[in-house]
Formats: structure tokens, C-alpha cells, sequence
């Protein structure tokens, strides 16, 4: 063992020396101490006045600052602390729930450790994981906590390196996330409030429909093909309001000769459609009198039709 091992080593020992020698009042009194004076920084205090690159985000990361790494889970998360220096403060994976008093937990624990360890403030890094890290991240930020969120591919790589093994491990993961972040290898989340959160949810739900609209209409087409190929010349627009009034009760060359033209004119007069559309109700039945279209499995593409 080097001189510089044993120096460290000694240090360490003096540190946790005199976090085990603090009483009860003592420590409670940084605890309350802590609570009135941390403070979140997030993306509009760090972001907005210029680029936050590599050198601010080392700078951000002072010796007064307790760094926390966070897994994030479905139901339960993981949390291990370390100092500037990459000397770890918890002494084991500290496990909290997706939930108030999960969040008040950790929160507790985390304000603990930094207030036995001299610490002013508390930064927490995660990887966001799909949509599990909103709330806790939000909560967090709200309770004076900062929140960073390090580069899902950074962590799978420096896992590799520092054991030649990428698989997930809840006690191994928080650790390299808190030394991901130490070294600045991190970045703000954006989460947007008030009006803006509004118009990301509106913009990704109009996202999501149009993606199930043009789905549907797909799969519409490809059971139109197999059953009556020629319905594109018969309606025209096949997605028009005549074809879809039609499609929703005759879809199907055998429905529609069934029904007639007078049939036909009379769903479009029920629908209260109006324009030159009725003048293509005799084509679209010739076209349906001599269909070329699949005729088993009709039934059960039937009601697919009506459902799409």
C-alpha cells in the first residue's frame, strides 16, 4: 500500500470520525439548516443565459455539493451518494417507491447524508428511463433538490469498462450514473410548465392520433384490395364522406349490390350529405356488380372495415 492509499485512508477515517461523534442536536440542526437554504437549479437558471458547456458543468459541481445517483424503476428506485472526489457517502443502495412517502424517504435520506457530511447543497443524476422519471424528478426540483439526467448510452459503457459487464445491476447502475455526473457528464432536463406543458401533451396526443389514423386507413386500404380492388375507381376518394358513409354499412361489393342504388342514395340522404356525390351511385354499383374481390373471410373483414 502506497503512501498516498494511506493518507486517503486515514482522511476517510477521520471524516466518518467526526460524522459518528455528532449528537443528535447537532446533527438535526444542519438537517434544518439544510432545508432552509438548498435550492434547485434547473435548465432556465443554467441554460438560458448562454451555452452550458463541459466547463460550467464541472464548475456547477462544487465541493460543497452532495451527489446523488438514481436508477429509476417502475415502482421502486435506487439511490448511492458520493462526494467531489468520488469517495462514496452511503454506505449501501438506498430503495424508495414511486410514491409521496417513497419521495419524502428519499428526500430524508439524502438531506441526512449531506448534512452529516458538510454538504450545502444536493444535485441528483438519473437516467431517464421512458416516462418514470417525470414525477420524481418534479417532485424533487420542487423540494430544492437539483436534477440532472446523464446519457443512457454513457452509463451502458462506462459499466462495461469498469467491470466488462453491461448488465443492469440496481446496486452497480446509481454509482456510475453519481460518476457520470461528478465528472460532468450530464444535462438539464427540460421540463415544461404551465402552457407549455399543455402544448407538448396536445402536441404529442395529435402526434399519436394522426399515427393511428394513417394506421387504420392502411389497413383499411390493404382489406378494400382484397375484397372489392376496384372500390378506388368506384367512390373516387375513397376516403371521402360518400365512401365513408357507405363503407360504414355496405363495405363490401356482395353489401352493396344488395343494397341497390336507391339504397345507396338513401344512406347518403340520412347522413344529410349534399353535392354532386349522388351522381355516383350508379357507378359505384356497376362497379360492384362485376368485382373480381375475394370472397371467403368476408364476414370477419367485414367487421374490420366498420371498425377502421
Amino acid at each position: 500500500m502506497n503512501a498516498k492509499t494511506t493518507r486517503q485512508k486515514n482522511q476517510e477515517a477521520k471524516e466518518f470520525s467526526v460524522i459518528n461523534t455528532l449528537s443528535a442536536e447537532e446533527r438535526q440542526s444542519r438537517i434544518d439548516g439544510l432545508l432552509n437554504t438548498m435550492q434547485a437549479k434547473t435548465w432556465h437558471d443554467l441554460e438560458t443565459s448562454g451555452k452550458f458547456d463541459k466547463n460550467a458543468k464541472l464548475s456547477f459541481i462544487s465541493e460543497d455539493m452532495l451527489i446523488v445517483g438514481c436508477d429509476i424503476g417502475s415502482e421502486t428506485h435506487y439511490l448511492r451518494a458520493i462526494d467531489i472526489r468520488g469517495r462514496e457517502l452511503s454506505k449501501k443502495p438506498f430503495s424508495f417507491t414511486n410514491d409521496e412517502e417513497g419521495f419524502e424517504s428519499a428526500k430524508a435520506w439524502m438531506v441526512e447524508l449531506a448534512a452529516v457530511n458538510d454538504k450545502k447543497q444536493i444535485v441528483l443524476g438519473l437516467e431517464p428511463t421512458g416516462h418514470y422519471w417525470f414525477c420524481v424528478a418534479t417532485w424533487l426540483i420542487s423540494n430544492g433538490i437539483s436534477v440532472v439526467q446523464v446519457n443512457p448510452y454513457a452509463v451502458k459503457q462506462t459499466k462495461e469498462v469498469e467491470d466488462n459487464s453491461q448488465l443492469k445491476d440496481d446496486r452497480k447502475d446509481p454509482k456510475v450514473i453519481a460518476n457520470l455526473v461528478m465528472n460532468g457528464n450530464y444535462g438539464m432536463p427540460y421540463l415544461p410548465e404551465g402552457v407549455y406543458a399543455d402544448l407538448r401533451s396536445l402536441s404529442l396526443l395529435r402526434s399519436q392520433l394522426t399515427e393511428n389514423r394513417t394506421r387504420c386507413t392502411n389497413r383499411l386500404h390493404r382489406l378494400m384490395k382484397i375484397h372489392f380492388p376496384e372500390y378506388k375507381d368506384a367512390f373516387g376518394k375513397a376516403d371521402g364522406s360518400f365512401a365513408v358513409e357507405i363503407l360504414k354499412v355496405a363495405p363490401f361489393p356482395e353489401d352493396i349490390v344488395e343494397l341497390g342504388e336507391d339504397g345507396i342514395r338513401e344512406i347518403w340522404h340520412k347522413a344529410k350529405l349534399r353535392g354532386r356525390g349522388y351522381s355516383r351511385a350508379s357507378e359505384i354499383f356497376r362497379y360492384a356488380s362485376v368485382s373480381v374481390g375475394k370472397k371467403e373471410g368476408a364476414e370477419s373483414d367485414r367487421y374490420s372495415v366498420k371498425c377502421f
